[in-house]
């Protein structure tokens, strides 16, 4: 069965510009796209066990990489800050999947998860509608 994520992004902060650099889906089966809509992105997928990243970055150089998808039927997130030059979506999207390190975020299934970065910046992730096939989600940051 097929799942759609609908992103909003806000950003709070005056002090800088985040723009989204790559988007990058895990086909786990299913398959996924990264669509725009009415401003917002839509992330869909063909089945549970996919997902999909943006990385955002600053015009500032700040990176910010968040993640939204489905496990086991379920919704999760996570937010990555700290990143280095080589850390691109695509090096980091599957550390969630074969055991990689990053796998225990998307095992929590988690409707809201937020962190923040040793710059000082918060990022959060919140499912507005986290049940279902049709989600929507916002990522804030700050």
């Amino acid at each position: 069965m097929s799942y759609t994520i609908t992103v909003s992004v806000y950003q709070t902060s005056p002090s800088c510009f985040f723009n989204i650099v790559e988007k990058i889906c895990f086909n786990y089966g299913g398959g996924g796209t990264w669509s725009e809509e009415g401003g917002r992105h839509v992330l869909r997928m063909g089945a549970s066990g996919t997902s999909g990243g943006l990385l955002f970055q600053s015009d500032t150089g700040e990176r910010i990489f968040v993640v939204l998808g489905v496990h086991n039927y379920a919704r999760w997130c996570d937010v990555v800050t700290g990143l280095v030059g080589h850390d691109t979506a695509l090096v980091l999207l599957p550390q969630y999947y074969g055991g990689g390190s990053r796998a225990f975020m998307r095992e929590k299934t988690l409707p809201v998860y937020g962190v923040t970065s040793a710059k000082g910046r918060r990022t959060e992730v919140k499912y507005s509608v986290y049940d279902g096939h049709e989600l929507k989600a916002d990522i804030i940051i700050g």
